[in-house]
């Protein structure tokens, strides 16, 4: 859900170039792009590393990660990093440093609504449309197919699952993914502010109602559920043991068989974003695989 600005460094300080892409409709999506790290770039003993500290669920965590050029470019293909509500293209800089390292390109939008979009805000349901395009002319351009994943944090693992129906799309890693969006706002209330909580519980059914009547979004379009049990693709999905807002058992009726669930043991919500050295043996056991 809402994170912190992770990274404090401008995209343009760490190998990132802004872009934008348009329909012809003129709906427009503000995207970030970056290529793999090479290990000939880096100064013998130099590495990649990412240190994230992340409060929630009644814990604190501290995620690290440092990656050595020896380890670099061991899988080709380009990584769509989605992040959740509140958060913006930027904060997923931290994901994207990891992705890089194994030698995948990365692409980061902007949901409608966050960061420098000026498209209304649609709870993640409505972006793809818009991927769909820019994943094609992004394929179009390379002579060779390549591996594409999606990789979204909670309320971007909507838009994630919905990408699963592109020809180009093959994979999604799905970090904290957002139950059916009344139901997330239940949780997501207490855990990002439970003074607010307090007030506002009662009438927290009607403020989603008016919240989605005004974004013109139903509660069905809102139901990862419904795509994780239609997908005939890989799909990777990543929960922690006490996270609320993403609780395991709300996925348990989900049987495709390409699905493949891990558990992070006593994991914030918003810590799911990175993964220290033991999450990225198991993640890549998973995308090696693929």
């Amino acid at each position: 859900m809402s994170e912190a600005e992770f990274i404090k460094a401008e995209p343009e300080e760490i190998g990132f170039t802004k872009h934008e892409f348009c329909s012809q409709k003129k709906v427009c999506i503000p995207y970030l792009t970056a290529p793999p790290y090479f290990s000939e770039d880096f100064p013998t003993g130099s590495s990649v590393y990412y240190n994230l500290h992340a409060i929630g669920s009644g814990v604190e965590n501290t995620i690290s990660h440092t990656m050595t050029p020896d380890t670099f470019n061991r899988i080709n293909g380009t990584a769509v990093i989605l992040h959740g509500y509140g958060g913006n293209k930027e904060v997923m800089m931290v994901t994207a440093i990891y992705f890089r390292a194994l030698g995948m390109n990365v692409v980061i939008p902007d949901l409608f609504g966050h960061g420098e979009s000026n498209e209304k805000f649609a709870f993640g349901s409505r972006e793809h449309h818009l991927l769909f395009q820019l994943i094609r002319q992004m394929t179009d351009k390379k002579e060779n197919k390549e591996l594409i994943v999606v990789v979204g944090h909670s309320m971007g693992t909507l838009t994630a699952s919905n990408l699963l129906s592109s020809e180009y799309v093959d994979a999604a890693i799905l970090l904290a993914p957002m139950m059916r969006f009344d139901l997330a706002a239940k949780e997501y209330l207490p855990n990002k502010s439970p003074l607010l909580s307090r007030f506002f519980s009662k009438h927290i059914d009607n403020i989603v109602t008016h919240a989605m009547e005004d974004a013109s979004v139903t509660l069905k379009e809102t139901d990862i559920l419904i795509n994780l049990n239609e997908s005939n693709k890989p799909v990777l999905l990543v929960n922690s043991n006490i996270d609320s807002v993403s609780p395991i058992s709300y996925f348990l009726p989900v049987k495709n068989k390409q699905l493949t669930k891990l558990i992070f043991e006593n994991r914030a919500h918003s810590s799911l974003m990175v993964f220290n050295k033991e999450d990225s043996s198991k993640i890549e056991k998973w995308l090696f695989n693929l």
